[in-house]
């Protein structure tokens, strides 16, 4: 699943399959991917995926560091939220951490003129990765536990 989900959003970026929103910032399916890797397969798995989703970018130390701790907290609360019977969906909203990480990271390179893409991007993906996990997980409901459980909450495979 990593690789699957961490492939798309690598091949996503390199093949330049992009909505531009500024000079450096796009709109692509990298941040679903990474948000929906990261939920179903858990913080390790949203760590690669977000690593191998930056690795193409214009300026890959932004998209690196943004989308690995992305993925890695998004990964953190799904399974918070899945042990705690919340819906997992929710935890989708945690890729804002990655966005303030990229804020970090521009102000870094001194490229805020470019601020205003990356925040139009969260306006647009926040709400609908938590859509799209939303009704995967009802189409979907046990996809959580099939990829990191046996079956029920709490009970993890060793």
């Amino acid at each position: 699943m990593t690789l699957v989900f961490g492939g798309l959003a690598y091949i996503t970026r390199a093949l330049d399959l992009v909505t531009p929103l500024g000079d450096v910032f796009v709109l692509d399916l990298r941040d679903f991917f990474v948000a929906i890797g990261a939920a179903i397969g858990g913080p390790i798995p949203g760590f690669v995926i977000g690593v191998l989703a930056g690795l193409p970018a214009k300026i890959p130390a932004i998209d690196i560091a943004a989308f690995s701790i992305a993925g890695l907290t998004v990964g953190w609360f799904s399974t918070y939220f899945y042990k705690k019977r919340i819906n997992v969906a929710y935890s989708a909203v945690f890729m804002l951490v990655g966005y303030g990480i990229a804020l970090i990271m521009i102000h870094y390179y001194n490229l805020w003129q470019f601020s205003t893409g990356l925040i139009a991007r969260a306006l647009i993906c926040t709400p609908v990765n938590i859509f799209i996990l939303h009704n995967l997980l009802l189409v979907y409901p046990r996809v959580l536990a099939i990829a990191r459980y046996n079956g029920e909450p709490g009970n993890k495979k060793e």
